[in-house]
């Protein structure tokens, strides 16, 4: 189970990577062919096409030079090739090593196991704390 859980947190370790470069294809490239991405402000994106378009847009506006972190809290397996994961984290403000308040989330991770590879079926996150009002 270590190993399996190793492998599952390997995805968002993976779409870290990706953010901390801005690279919106490398975090579209995270998620399943029809992976889903869902976040504050009526965000609702399917597919790596709207994924990939969502963050390169975000990443050459709002959350230019921005990074992403999170802790998890719980990892569980569904079957051999689901697994849900949910963190604690938020966005990194340019420049900063700490989440503030505002840009802290709780988030939904499903994940799945195709072709030999852990990807994101599913994302979703939510504003953490009082006075949170993360919008995209």
């Amino acid at each position: 189970t270590a190993d399996k859980e190793k492998e599952v947190l390997g995805v968002p370790l993976r779409l870290v990577a990706a953010w901390a470069k801005n690279d919106a294809h490398g975090v579209a490239d995270v998620f399943t062919e029809d992976g889903i991405l869902i976040l504050p402000g009526d965000v609702y994106k399917k597919g790596r096409g709207e994924v990939r378009s969502f963050m390169a847009a975000a990443f050459a506006g709002p959350f230019k030079g921005t990074g992403v972190t999170g802790t998890p809290v719980d990892v569980r397996f569904i079957g051999d090739t689901v697994a849900l994961l949910r963190t604690h984290g938020g966005i990194l403000a340019p420049g900063q090593t700490e989440i503030a308040p505002e840009l802290a989330v709780r988030s939904t991770w499903v994940t799945v196991k195709k072709d030999g590879r852990w990807q994101l079926a599913a994302y979703q996150n939510s504003p953490r704390g009082e006075g949170a009002t993360l919008r995209w």
